[in-house]
Formats: C-alpha cells, sequence, structure tokens
C-alpha cells in the first residue's frame, strides 16, 4: 500500500473500518508521523507499542531501509513490511520469494 495524505484523511473520516482497513490507518498514521516530525528514515529506529483497537508494534534499527510492523488480530499476529513510503503484507512477499524459486 503506497501511503497517500488523502488516503489517510479518507479513512480518518470513514466510519467503522474494517480489521485491514484499521491495520491501515495505523500504519499510514505511524508513517505521516515520521513525515511530521521530518526523521530521515533510513537513519531512524523505532521500538514503539500502539494501544489501540488492534496492539501493534513497530520496530526498525538505525540503517535499514524497512521496519516491521506487527498487528495482534483476534489473537492472531499479523506482520507487515514498512518504509515511509508505505507498507506490504510480509505474507504477499514472501509468496512473490516462493514464486520465484
Amino acid at each position: 500500500m503506497i501511503y497517500t495524505e488523502m488516503e489517510i484523511y479518507k479513512l480518518m473520516k470513514a466510519k467503522d473500518l474494517t480489521v485491514e482497513e484499521e491495520i491501515k490507518y495505523d500504519i499510514f498514521n505511524f508513517i505521516r508521523m515520521i513525515k511530521l516530525n521530518k526523521k530521515k528514515f533510513i537513519t531512524a529506529s523505532f521500538d514503539s507499542e500502539y494501544f489501540g483497537k488492534l496492539p501493534m508494534t513497530f520496530r526498525k534499527k538505525e540503517g535499514q531501509v524497512m521496519g516491521l510492523v506487527t498487528a495482534t488480530v483476534n489473537g492472531e499476529v499479523r506482520k507487515y513490511l514498512f518504509n515511509d513510503e508505505g507498507y506490504e503484507p510480509l505474507d504477499d512477499l514472501l509468496e512473490l520469494l516462493n514464486a520465484i524459486n
């Protein structure tokens, strides 16, 4: 999913978000905070926990080009890779890798 200000504002105004929309909103909001704080993504590190509707963690070490988000949905842990431009479900990227091999 590519981050855009328009998409986050659309999600802010929406009512009754689906689980996937809630995850999208929370990840996009985290990206938005990175941009508002004018952090350089690659040189930044994150070790944040979010306890909203869905518990989430945002982790990234300095120098890495991607970070890891975990979201817990009804006891199931979902993982996503993110950067300051957007995010992807980790399972989708692993499927792509397996299709290549």
